[in-house]
């Protein structure tokens, strides 16, 4: 007698297999004529489908090392840095992975989330009340849309990297994946110095970088090179050192290749022609060393002994050294090159009249600020009238918002509105920062004193000395985000006999 089975059981292989060859069958079909844009949308479509869920897994991770690259996708509209695309993607599936998993909660930190909601609610209606979002990509009327972007991203990208905690036994390859990833900014110098035959790479990495160079190359003849990937490198690799190891572990005498790495990442930054690269360095090196502690032990001895023959060597060989370290080195009070002086004081005075220009014009934008937006037809007017010497590079860059200073960059465009709310971010951003290196997890003191003082140093390096709030807002979300992530939130003090009288 026949018994029919009252169900069909199919097993996983079978079921893959099943999906797979349709859909191996139909890519090829479509991969025939790969040009046609119906093709290309399909197969974008599955691609995209496909990395879903490798999206899900690991989109945190892709995220961090993606932070720092200098990598800018040129088949994207409006060449956006990486970055910005893994902050809109990662916060995207850490959404999504909430959505489907009530443990994939968001690590809560209501003051930096109110902080940063404020600024970026203050950047909205001024945004609003002064001419939209321009976007040039987009066929719009006005420019400036650009550094709305950046802000948009860079506040998308905190909530991203604080979505989900960095477990403790991968915080050390999550912290050099941090800022290893700045290595990257040499591809674009490189590529230039290799010639047209990697002109290709452009399509992946920034020209602006090559373009500083080719433009130093023009006016001084070659005689001096300007690489400022050079600078982004070694910041990031001096910051990888500093985190890793901190001051303190650096000056091992045990281990004399440490502090050797230190001073290579420091020279090489010389070598990128850029006081400001030397200046970061100074003081993000000597914050560090105050939150560390340092001034009460033999390590101090050891910082001035290195200091005392590094600044000898500098000042009795400085003259003879290559033209891009004496320019780096100028602002200090030592002999340099004649015409590297003269080079190096006429960008600081340029910078100074232009900001007695400003000066003036900030009671205009302290209740409404200015906003980004750019009326494209009056820009290109006053371009070629500083082309055909009845305007200056000055006014461009006026115009553009490009000051060049970062209060200046604040207050203009913001209004006092913006200069408040960004100050309070700042503040919060400190306490979470220092209440993370005070109270955190023994294993991170390190990492902790690292982010808290270069946040300090770059805090005080965008109010006194240079500064664009559009374009380093990033720094200081991606800081404060990663110790967020690192730390589980924001450590508080716990009640305890031993923290009392503390």
């Amino acid at each position: 007698m026949l018994t029919v089975a009252s169900t069909f059981v199919v097993s996983r292989n079978h079921l893959i297999f099943g999906l797979c060859l349709p859909l191996a069958v139909l890519l090829g079909y479509l991969l025939a004529e790969p040009l046609d844009s119906g093709s290309l949308a399909v197969v974008g479509v599955v691609v995209c489908v496909l990395c879903v869920p490798l999206m899900m897994r690991w989109h945190h991770l892709l995220l961090v090392m993606g932070w720092n690259a200098l990598i800018t996708p040129a088949f994207l509209p409006g060449r956006p840095a990486l970055w910005m695309v893994l902050a809109f993607l990662s916060l995207f599936f850490a959404i999504l992975g909430r959505a489907v998993s009530s443990d994939k909660g968001f690590i809560q930190v209501p003051a930096l989330t109110r902080s940063l909601l404020l600024l970026f609610g203050v950047v909205l209606i001024t945004a609003l009340m002064t001419g939209g979002f321009g976007l040039k990509t987009f066929g719009s009327q006005n420019y400036g849309g650009k550094g709305y972007f950046f802000i948009a991203s860079a506040v998308v990208g905190y909530f991203a990297l604080s979505s989900q905690t960095i477990p403790r036994a991968r915080a050390q390859w999550y912290v050099a994946f941090f800022f290893l990833s700045g290595l990257t900014a040499v591809v674009s110098n490189l590529a230039y110095m290799a010639g047209s035959k990697f002109y290709f790479l452009y399509e992946f990495f920034p020209s602006d970088l090559a373009m500083e160079q080719a433009a130093a190359d023009s006016i001084f003849q070659n005689d001096l090179v300007r690489l400022s990937g050079l600078v982004w490198a070694s910041q990031a690799l001096y910051g990888f050192l500093l985190a890793r190891y901190g001051i303190q572990g650096l000056f091992d005498f045990a281990r004399p290749w440490r502090v050797l790495f230190l001073l290579g990442a420091v020279t090489l930054s010389l070598f990128g022609g850029f006081r400001t690269g030397a200046v970061l360095f100074g003081l993000t090196f000597a914050v560090l060393f105050c939150v560390e502690g340092l001034w009460k032990t033999k390590t101090l001895f050891a910082v001035l002994l290195c200091a005392g023959i590094v600044s000898l060597g500098a000042a009795a060989f400085v003259d003879r050294m290559p033209m891009s370290v004496q320019r780096a080195l100028s602002f200090l009070p030592i002999k340099v090159d004649p015409m590297i002086k003269q080079a190096a004081q006429g960008s600081t005075d340029w910078r100074v009249e232009m900001w007695k220009s400003l000066w003036p014009e900030v009671p205009r934008y302290l209740f409404k600020g200015k906003g980004y937006a750019l009326d494209r037809q009056e820009l290109i007017l006053l371009q070629d009238a500083s082309l055909r010497g009845y305007g200056t590079a000055q006014d461009v860059a006026m115009f553009a918002g490009d000051y060049h200073n970062g209060p200046l960059s604040v207050v203009i465009p913001f209004g006092l509105y913006g200069v408040a709310a960004f100050l309070l971010f700042l503040g919060v951003a400190l306490r979470v920062l220092y209440r993370n290196h005070r109270f955190g997890d023994p294993a991170l003191r390190y990492i902790n004193a690292f982010l808290l003082a270069v946040f300090v140093a770059r805090a005080i390096f965008f109010l006194c000395v240079f500064g664009s709030f559009y374009a380093e807002l990033f720094y200081f979300t991606g800081l404060v985000g990663l110790s967020v992530a690192l730390n589980g939130g924001e450590v508080r003090v716990s009640p305890g006999p031993e923290l009392v009288g503390d």
